[in-house]
């Protein structure tokens, strides 16, 4: 009996098919490809041709200017993301445990969950020092691309769109306030009261609009009748506001648990206008029909019990 068309792909496809996929989609030609791969070029060009064969599409288009990737191409491509990215975690993995360690964890987590995400890290190393913790990510969208490319064993964020329900389950943890922000020395901070309006001629760092962060500040905007300020430096990077808001009289708004220690030393001045608006919850996420094992597992275990002490407190 002939095998199921998956498993027959499964069968025949080649670990360095996948290699060629991601060099060429590095690299953007076969010949630089077959470079990467230390073949010649006819080489990669069959097994280009090979791999085509056997997913029964074109993968990529030959163009005048390089090598374009089809539609469906780009979903092979992904796939050999992920098979590659597994196989090197699996490598990091034995290579511990032949080094004496017990291998590795690697947590992908938004910045506004510090204080949960280093308790649990601290237990993690407590309870086997060994075990090599990675701790990648910044916002929600880069935590989501990196758990759909399996570089982390689990992920602690938020959905960023609404159909992201039906590819990851979500278990919540808690959530963030938000707090607009600016250097202990600035003008602003020795006023008792303020409204957003006031602060309509202030020069303000903005996260992108991708970001659930920025899109809570525009909606305050336009709640209290007035445009996005005109001067604005836009950027993403949570240490980088930090250090613009230390080092110039512009104002941000930032999570709260994600700058705490800033407050409490007095690096940083929370301005006097509350926010009412709050971030949605963040939560440990899985990919659906994918159980936590081993060490992500207990990590997971760790955040939920944190996550009741903070909810007691």
């Amino acid at each position: 009996m002939a095998p199921p068309q998956a498993s027959a792909f499964a069968y025949q496809l080649r670990f360095k098919q996948l290699q060629l996929m991601i060099a060429l989609g590095d690299q953007g030609s076969l010949s630089k490809a077959a470079a990467v791969l230390n073949v010649t070029q006819p080489t990669a060009t069959k097994m280009l041709a090979e791999l085509e064969a056997l997913a029964r599409f074109k993968i990529y288009e030959r163009k005048p200017r390089g090598m374009q990737i089809t539609e469906l191409g780009g979903e092979v491509l992904m796939f050999a993301s992920r098979v590659l990215s597994e196989f090197d975690r699996m490598q990091a993995a034995l290579d511990a445990r032949r080094n004496g360690g017990i291998g590795e964890l690697v947590v992908g987590a938004i910045i506004g969950a510090p204080d949960m995400i280093a308790r649990a890290v601290t237990e993690m190393k407590q309870a086997q020092p060994l075990l090599t913790i990675k701790l990648r990510g910044e916002s929600s969208d880069h935590v989501i691309e990196m758990l759909e490319s399996r570089t982390v064993d689990i992920a602690v964020g938020r959905f960023n769109n609404l159909g992201q329900h039906n590819l990851y389950n979500y278990e919540p943890l808690g959530d963030e306030g938000l707090c607009i922000v600016a250097r202990a020395a600035h003008a602003l901070a020795k006023r008792r009261k303020l409204k957003l309006t006031d602060l309509a001629s202030e020069r303000w760092i903005l996260q992108s609009l991708a970001t659930p962060v920025r899109q809570i500040l525009e909606y305050e905007f336009g709640k209290a009748g007035m445009a996005t300020p005109a001067d604005v430096i836009e950027v993403n990077s949570i240490l980088a506001v930090i250090q613009l808001l230390e080092r110039s009289d512009a104002i941000a708004m930032l999570s709260e648990p994600a700058i705490r220690d800033y407050l409490a030393t007095g690096l940083l001045y929370r301005l006097r206008l509350p926010i009412q608006s709050r971030m949605s919850g963040f939560g440990i996420l899985t990919r659906r029909g994918e159980a936590l094992t081993g060490t992500a597992a207990e990590f997971a275990e760790r955040l939920r019990a944190i996550a009741r002490s903070a909810r007691r407190a």
